[in-house]
């Protein structure tokens, strides 16, 4: 890097590779003449200081071309790989920060790339669901995916052919040829990219999606335990709804998200991306299909425009775009290519995870992605010598998510990456919405003002930050061209939107103040009725002040009245209250004695008809008779005349 301490200058002779890479904001920068590795952190970055950086020289320099850099998962190893070789070196803890550090570099199955020189990698990647950082994958243009240790690098632990050798076998039986592995990976095709699938906890193994050439994918589980045998290539998957352009014959890559139901991502050197999604076959019921939700043409510059000064390192190497995961959201990824970035933003994905969690509900795909031109680093194509040498995306906990850049000038480019595809700008109207009250016009336009401009403002297609190199050997034309291009943008998406919502801004100005005049007249009403009221108030105010005086001198009033029956009420003594009670004894024993009085004069009564029939008595019978009666009589008298006596005493 020129602008490093080092005082190297790394001079880039190939237009395709990927030299940097990150772990946990750690940046690693590869050096492809010595293998020197320049570690730095983003936020180091800046302009106007030099920055710091700590330098690897590796124990064991590749003879191969590095292209490619990777770190593994845990950031223990550094993965370096070319066309004509893999190696790894170890990174180690304790690095100096003013001197070089050596590091182990170790070949990875260096017999096998020395010994086939027509064979060369087409995809290495560090293998999935591992505990440790020791196992690799490559993909090779024999059509055989092997997986490698670094801790017995010689030779492969395990390879998988990636062609079907039931079908061709039995023909070359007849012939009486021997099905040797390289006859059957020329009659198969030509398998250009990898990509694993999600790892789940609970499985013992992780699938593979390998792509050919022809857009076909084929399926492999690779064990994460090395002493099991992965399962046997499944494919090619059916894509639904069947359609011939679901099949292009340039395929060059292949990207897994990491969701679920999976989604593939299929990337063509014209530039066309599919987004498929893996499903099961609604007719067979077990075999996995493939759903295609969309189909996205990139509007990219023709190859054959490119400046010599970017020549491709290799002529096997057809991988001219690259699909790279955010790993900040699940929904996006980027596209790098040799003039620039895309960023991909896809619904889909949240709607299909959303489904899945609910079990219910219905599906809605019918949304378009959002693709975003982040980068253009050749926009007048055959004139610009500017090319991309590797982007990665660096979470920095005080920066943010960023997708730093190498171009070939040896210069970083970072960009922001946002939370979301695009944030909304708010407007100046915006503010706080708790005193709000409702408006008759709401009633009419169901839609909030704000997200109508919004609306209207919203962006369909943008201008990407342009960087090129030396403008000197550019036409005139091709800069004409790129600023007339430019220009539309800004017109149709800035000036002309912004005259548009100007326009309803001015509409909706005019209403509101129509609805000010009649708010006015209103409010004078109002200030009228108010008066009126306030006068009224005061008079209820008057008169309930009288009502509440009148209502205490009646409480005073109540109140001296039960004082004095309280006084009046009489206080009995002890001899009053004794002959209360005697008094109550004798008015009970004097309703016993009227009792039995009726029961005599009843019987009485009955005697005297019984005596009727019955003999006369005798004179001397009668007599007694009379002067029992007679005693009876005064008793009778004396007691009820006692009685009398005492109740007109009490009374």
């Amino acid at each position: 890097v020129s602008t490093q301490s080092t005082g190297e200058d790394i001079e880039f002779c190939s237009c395709e590779g990927d030299l940097v890479t990150q772990h946990d904001g750690e940046v690693y920068v590869v050096n492809p003449d010595n293998a020197h590795c320049f570690i730095f952190y983003h936020r180091d970055l800046d302009p106007n200081k030099p920055m710091q950086t700590q330098e690897l020289m590796m124990s064991q320099i590749p003879s191969f071309t590095i292209s490619r850099i990777s770190v593994s998962p845990k950031g223990q190893k550094l993965l370096l790989w070319g066309d004509h070789g893999v190696a790894v070196a170890d990174i180690p803890r304790r690095r100096r920060a003013n001197a070089p550090t050596t590091c182990r570099c170790t070949l990875i199955g260096p017999r096998f790339f020395q010994g086939h020189s027509k064979i060369s990698a087409v995809e290495v990647k560090w293998h999935v669901g591992m505990a440790e950082d020791t196992h690799l994958v490559v993909l090779t243009t024999d059509n055989i995916l092997r997986v490698y240790s670094t801790e017995e690098p010689a030779c492969a632990l395990s390879s998988y052919p990636l062609f079907n050798t039931d079908s061709i076998t039995p023909y070359l039986s007849c012939l009486n040829v021997s099905a040797g592995p390289s006859l059957l990976s020329a009659q198969a095709g030509s398998m250009v990219s990898f990509s694993f699938g999600p790892v789940s906890e609970d499985e013992d193994s992780v699938t593979v999606f390998v792509l050919e050439e022809n857009s076909d994918i084929f399926t492999l589980n690779l064990p994460l335990d090395n002493s099991k045998i992965g399962g046997d290539l499944k494919g090619p998957l059916k894509v639904l709804p069947p359609d011939n352009e679901n099949y292009e014959l340039d395929a060059c890559s292949v990207l897994c998200l990491q969701s679920n139901p999976p989604v593939l991502i299929i990337a063509t050197l014209s530039g066309t991306l599919q987004h498929l999604t893996l499903l099961q076959d609604s007719e067979s019921g077990e075999e996995e299909c493939l759903y295609l939700l969309e189909t996205v043409e990139l509007d990219l510059p023709s190859v054959a425009e490119e400046s010599s000064t970017c020549t491709q390192s290799s002529e096997d190497d057809t991988a001219s775009i690259v699909l790279l995961a955010d790993p900040t959201a699940r929904d996006r990824y980027f596209v790098r290519h040799n003039t620039g970035i895309h960023s991909v933003f896809l619904p889909a994905v949240q709607r299909l995870e959303h489904f899945v969690k609910a079990d219910d509900g219905e599906l809605n795909l019918e949304c378009e992605c959002v693709v975003e031109h982040m980068l253009c680093v050749q926009p007048v194509g055959a004139g610009d010598p500017t090319c991309l040498f590797g982007s990665t995306v660096v979470q920095d906990p005080m920066l943010g998510a960023n997708l730093l850049v190498l171009i070939s000038n040896a210069e970083f480019i970072s960009l922001p990456v946002r939370s979301v595809h695009r944030e909304e700008i708010p407007l100046l109207s915006a503010g706080d919405k708790a005193s709000h009250c409702a408006s008759p016009m709401k009633q009419v336009h169901t839609q909030q003002f704000s997200q109508k401009l919004q609306g209207i403002m919203a962006r369909n297609v943008s201008n990407p930050l342009l960087r090129c190199g030396n403008s000197a050997g550019m036409s005139q034309k091709a800069l004409l061209e790129l600023l007339m291009k430019c220009t539309q943008v800004f017109r149709e998406e800035y000036i002309a939107k912004q005259s548009k919502a100007r326009g309803e801004l001015l509409h909706h100005m005019s209403l509101l103040q129509e609805q000010h005049s009649q708010h006015k007249i209103e409010m004078s009403e109002l200030q009228s009725t108010l008066s009126e009221l306030g006068t009224e108030a005061d008079k209820l105010n008057s008169r309930s002040s009288a009502i509440s005086k009148r209502q205490q001198l009646l409480r005073q009033r109540v109140s001296v009245v039960m004082r004095e029956v309280q006084n009046l009420l009489p206080d009995l003594t002890t001899a009053e209250v004794s002959l209360k009670e005697e008094m109550t004894t004798m008015s009970r024993s004097l309703k016993s004695l009227q009792q039995d009085a009726q029961q005599l004069q009843q019987k009485l009564k009955f005697q005297t008809k019984a005596t009727k029939n019955l003999p006369s008595l005798s004179k001397d019978q009668q007599g007694t008779v009379r002067a029992i009666l007679a005693a009876n009589d005064t008793k009778i008298n004396s007691m009820v005349s006692k009685i009398k006596a005492a109740n007109a005493q009490f009374t």
